[in-house]
């Protein structure tokens, strides 16, 4: 777990398990229809192709498949924000609209990278939305590819290097 000085006041980042996809399906799929608007536009197809996979029951399978590492953000009980950490990937990093800009994906994105490090992992990857890119470069991400397209939404294939 990282220090607590990086996570913000009131919020716990813990590991969780499939038993918590529920919940992190709910975070993922509030956080797409609310806050990524500049990648979805409000078009309803859109929004059902990126949702479509964004099942309790997928989140299940991804969070216990081998080289998985899986973190809540936590505030009184209710889970904020969620990462995904698929061995070399950040798969996932999502927060809800009401704890966007408090530090929430910051914590979360410190505890993946703290565990790549652990994991002895040179770099970690991801593929940014535009709403997320800038927020992972400021991270110290950089662009590592082309622009990625798929129904109707763009993905930047990103990297950071330890």
């Amino acid at each position: 777990m990282i220090a607590g000085s990086a996570v913000p006041q009131g919020t716990q980042i813990i590991p969780v398990g499939p038993e918590a996809a529920e919940a992190a399906c709910t975070v993922i799929r509030r956080s797409i229809t609310h806050c990524c608007v500049l990648d979805h536009a409000n078009d309803p197809a859109i929004l059902t192709a990126w949702l479509a996979n964004k099942t309790p029951e997928n989140l299940a399978a991804w969070m216990s498949a081998p080289g998985a590492a899986v973190w809540g953000a936590y505030r009184g009980g209710t889970m904020v924000g969620f990462a995904l950490l698929a061995r070399a990937t950040l798969a996932l990093c999502y927060v809800v609209p009401e704890a966007l800009h408090q530090g929430v994906g910051r914590a979360l994105l410190r505890e993946a990278e703290a565990h790549a490090r652990q994991s002895r992992l040179a770099a970690l990857g991801l593929e940014s939305t535009r709403t997320a890119e800038a927020f992972y470069r400021r991270n110290g991400y950089e662009p590592a590819g082309a622009v990625q397209s798929w129904a109707g939404l763009q993905a930047q294939p990103m990297r950071k290097v330890f």
